[in-house]
């Protein structure tokens, strides 16, 4: 890997990381209890080892739900964010080379272009190339 790509893997990341905080800050309380979904009732054997309230246990469930669809949106909207990062650099590659392409090719017909101008004009020419 050179030193640019792993400057870009290192810049990538960073911004995955501020995006990552940003979404938890965002998503912290964003799902209302209404969003989560009714659970079955837990087996007898756990509700005889932890001796709770049936709404405690509901409350209980309630919050775990509610945390791992806060984390599955979490994970959705980063999973999308790498793609997009990764479609990026592969679009900022396809834009560099074709920078490169076209600078060579303006730098051939400058040559090609004062070539020309050279063999039209001899003493237009010499001023020109003797000049540079």
């Amino acid at each position: 890997m050179s030193g640019e790509e792993h400057g870009e893997d290192a810049a990538s990341s960073l911004l995955l990381e501020d995006v990552q905080r940003r979404l938890r800050n965002a998503f912290g309380s964003s799902i209302s209890p209404r969003d989560v979904p009714l659970l079955p009732p837990e087996p007898r054997k756990q509700q005889q080892e932890q001796p709770q309230q049936p709404w405690e246990s509901f409350r209980s469930r309630a919050t775990a739900v509610r945390e791992e669809l806060r984390r599955a949106a979490i994970e959705g909207a980063i999973s999308w964010l790498r793609a997009e990062l990764l479609e990026m650099r592969f679009q900022n590659r396809q834009l560099a080379r074709t920078f490169v392409d076209l600078n060579l090719e303006m730098q051939r017909l400058k040559i090609e272009n004062e070539l020309f101008i050279a063999s039209e004009c001899p003493t237009f020419g010499k001023s020109t190339v003797s000049s540079e």
